[in-house]
């Protein structure tokens, strides 16, 4: 056989499909896949492979799952990744025989992806290789060390994050507003601070996070990420515990998802912004608001203070407004039509309500109650606190092989019940619906206030706003003498108004 004969039956190189992950890049600089994608295609050369397809998931997890719907309309768990995905419709058309990735904890990290990829491997007969040789398949003995390895990873990494936890170490990621990140660690940025600071006093004062993230936003002052400010964002930085120097650890759910509630919490490496009293204040005050929120079925966008209150006498339901009058909501044929102008009604109640609250004084003995109130939840939040560091260091000594199950479970058991009853003394002890308003300064306060606060501030002196029918022995409408003055007109007009709104309102007031 000549030289060209042989040429020609010489096999072409095997094609392999190269696919590259990181999970975390905030930045988008895209340099860990760069580095990753160099090393597998100097694997890849250096076995006589050419590189048919690279796949690149930059800034994507492998582990963290997502609810999406199938298309039979099923809502499952499941790790998003378009381009493993891809990769594995590439290598089953045939367009490749090798799968080359840098490591095993890139290519796969859930067990439901090492599955798919182990079918699609034996399905379409091609090879999974790694430039660490951390991910090898060709047999059932490298599949099972695959999962070992891969659950190995998840519990280092866990144990990890454990570790920095009890240290009071930053974890790492985005810096807390008010704080920004050197060295590993956090150090507190003087203005941002100081603005954390503005918004906890003005949220005591009793003012709302509408009203102080509105002045923010027109103030020009951004979020951590640049954006406007939001209700949402600016509660989790005031719930944030780590803007009163604690670590909190919240540990990963088998699902991918953060546990929502925090599991241990350490003193941190870094300063406090603001010390755990006020940091408690300010959470008790924002918890009192959505409790009152629930109690009221009000909602943090009422647009109306007295919606709810104003009631038809007749048929008893709360008047709906519409188009610049409280409509009965049973209008229709044959239904009651009952309807009074919103502007007028609202007016009147305003002022009836003023006028109360500035006739109130309140006993000296309430504001001593009050104090003492403040006080027991100061030392229940204490007791939980206590319970719950003694929970974390009692796992921590069953983790760590210091006592058996036995001794685990019944310790635990006991201070997890005292955790439970100090909770439910510290929710009895929370203040009723409206516990921010102080009735002695309601009057002052009125204006300016949100509807929201205006509505709860009404709630507690007034139980129903009633409207009657018009007054049948008076005029539904005032008509223009001849000869008298637009000016004229609208005075007689008003005063009608006037009289004929006093006698179909009535105010129920609470005892």
């Amino acid at each position: 056989m000549d030289h060209g004969q042989q040429e020609q039956t010489k096999e072409p190189p095997q094609r392999a499909a190269v696919y590259v992950r990181i999970s975390d890049d905030p930045e988008g600089t895209e340099r860990g896949v760069d580095r990753q994608e160099a090393d597998c295609r100097a694997y890849a050369a250096s076995r006589g492979m050419a590189v048919a397809e690279v796949f690149r998931e930059n800034d994507t997890s492998a582990f963290k799952q997502r609810t999406i719907t199938l298309p039979s309309g099923e809502r499952v768990r499941r790790v998003v990744r378009p381009q493993f995905r891809a990769m594995l419709g590439f290598l089953a058309r045939g367009k490749a025989e090798v799968m080359v990735a840098y490591d095993l904890d890139r290519a796969v990290r859930d067990p439901r992806d090492l599955e798919d990829l182990i079918d699609a491997k034996v399905l379409n007969r091609f090879k999974v290789r790694s430039v660490t040789g951390s991910l090898k398949l060709d047999t059932d003995a490298d599949v099972a060390m695959a999962n070992k390895s891969s659950a190995d990873t998840a519990r280092r990494v866990t144990r990890a994050a454990r570790q920095q936890a009890i240290e009071g170490t930053w974890h790492g990621g985005r810096a807390p507003f008010g704080y920004r990140c050197e060295a590993g660690t956090l150090v507190v940025e003087p203005g941002n601070a100081e603005l954390v600071r503005e918004a906890a006093q003005r949220v005591l004062a009793g003012e709302s996070l509408y009203r102080v993230l509105t002045d923010w936003n027109a103030r020009g002052i951004p979020t951590g990420w640049g954006g406007e400010w939001s209700d949402k964002t600016l509660k989790m930085v005031l719930r944030n515990p780590s803007i009163k120097g604690v670590r909190s650890y919240r540990p990963l759910l088998p699902d991918g998802t953060r546990a929502k509630a925090s599991q241990m919490s350490a003193k941190a490496a870094w300063p406090a912004i603001l010390d755990e009293d006020t940091w408690q204040q300010v959470n008790d005050t924002l918890d009192a608001r959505k409790q009152a929120r629930t109690y009221y079925q009000g909602g943090s966008k009422r647009v109306f203070p007295f919606s709810g209150l104003i009631r038809c006498s007749d048929c008893g339901t709360a008047m709906v407004h519409r188009g610049g009058v409280y409509q009965c909501h049973h209008s229709g044929p044959g239904q009651c039509c009952r309807a009074i102008r919103a502007a007028e009604v609202a007016a009147l109640a305003e002022e009836a309500v003023l006028a109360v609250f500035s006739q109130i004084t309140l006993d000296p003995a309430r504001r001593a109650d009050s104090a003492k109130d403040t006080t027991a939840r100061a030392g229940l939040a204490a007791v939980l606190d206590a319970d719950r560091a003694r929970l974390a260091r009692l796992d921590d000594d069953h983790y760590d092989g210091l006592i058996d199950r036995a001794a685990w479970v019944r310790q635990r058991a006991r201070i997890a019940e005292r955790v439970e009853k100090a909770r439910r003394d510290y929710q009895a002890a929370m203040p009723d619906a409206a516990p921010m308003i102080d009735v002695t300064t309601v009057a002052a306060e009125w204006e300016g206030r949100t509807p929201l606060w205006q509505f709860q501030a009404a709630s507690l002196v007034l139980e129903a706003i009633l409207v009657h029918a018009h007054p049948a022995d008076m005029m539904t409408a005032v008509p223009k003498r001849r000869d008298e003055t637009t000016e004229a007109f609208h005075v007689r007009r008003d005063a009608h108004r006037a009289k004929v709104l006093a006698r179909r309102v009535e105010f129920v007031w609470r005892a």
